[in-house]
């Protein structure tokens, strides 16, 4: 097998978005640890949520005193990683939708890692969280259940649709509107 073991490693994936070789080292490391064995959805959890907080610490620290809005957050955000050719946010409620563009995620395990396994993978489910969270724009609980079958990612539209129950607002959450493109 060529790719280090990879069965469904496309590199042609990887140019059709446009990833750079920080992308596909993260979605191929998290494919192959995921294929190993080695990782499982709530290692990937919580060590992407760890790594969002000190992503926020970081952008906060280069881009200057706080955003005015999640929207803005996850615009910087995707303005520095592009990790999608688009981010939208939605709130209803007391949820807060986070959406990727579905076939322009260049992190994707799945798409661009070639990830065979059944199972979540997806490391923005606690990256999005740790990061929004760590910048003190909202407190959030994931609203999903795994063992009940409830997946973290919903596929809608031509979006990965990441959902999360909001515990605390702390900035001004605007109504489906675009949170930027890379």
């Amino acid at each position: 097998m060529r790719g280090g073991g990879a069965k469904m490693w496309d590199v042609n994936r990887a140019l059709k978005v446009n990833a750079n070789v920080y992308h596909v080292y993260i979605a191929c490391m998290l494919a192959r640890f995921r294929e190993l064995g080695m990782l499982k959805f709530g290692v990937i959890k919580g060590a992407s949520e760890a790594t969002g907080r000190c992503i926020a610490q970081y952008i906060a620290a280069t881009h200057g005193p706080g955003f005015s809005s999640i929207e803005e957050a996850l615009k910087q955000l995707n303005l520095v990683f592009t990790f999608s050719d688009e981010v939208r946010v939605r709130t209803y409620e007391n949820i807060l939708e986070v959406m990727f563009h579905k076939d322009s995620c260049r992190i994707c395990p799945r798409n661009i890692g070639g990830l065979e396994l059944p199972g979540p993978a997806c490391p923005n489910v606690g990256f999005v969280k740790g990061y929004l969270e760590e910048l003190g724009l909202v407190k959030l609980k994931e609203s999903y259940n795994v063992e009940k079958g409830d997946l973290p990612v919903k596929h809608r539209e031509g979006y990965c649709v990441i959902s999360y129950e909001i515990l605390e607002k702390n900035a001004k959450l605007m109504r489906a509107q675009p949170a930027g493109s890379g």
